[in-house]
């Protein structure tokens, strides 16, 4: 996993409901997605336009997870330019989205989850 200078793990996963923007996240995102080969995006069975969105650039797995949806595919040119450059979401009455999609885990270890509230290292 690899964050940019400065960056602070900890006040991210506790306070990043302050952030404006989604900048910060793109740019943990980038360094992350330079060092992996393949991606896994998860989704609630309930959004439709997330999970197609990201079959766009991936195939569905099979999972036992009930509640949800998982596209899987690899990490390419198209597919990092694509999510590095999605809006923040609007909607933000839950979560402070960074992201549109509930999950996203890179097979460098890298993941971030609660639409991009939480990064970490799997």
């Amino acid at each position: 996993m690899s964050l940019p200078k400065g960056f602070d793990l900890y006040r991210w996963n506790t306070g990043c409901g302050a952030e404006k923007t989604n900048d910060l996240w793109r740019r943990a995102m980038a360094l992350n997605l330079r060092e992996s080969r393949r991606f896994e995006i998860h989704c609630w069975k309930e959004e439709a336009a997330e999970l197609r969105a990201a079959l766009a650039f991936g195939r569905e797995k099979e999972t036992d997870w009930q509640w949800g949806r998982v596209v899987e595919g690899p990490v390419t040119p198209e597919f990092a330019r694509w999510l590095l450059e999605l809006p923040k979401p609007a909607d933000t009455e839950v979560y402070n989205k960074m992201i549109p999609f509930f999950s996203i885990f890179l097979d460098n270890g890298f993941y971030s989850s609660h639409y991009g509230t939480e990064l970490g290292e799997a």
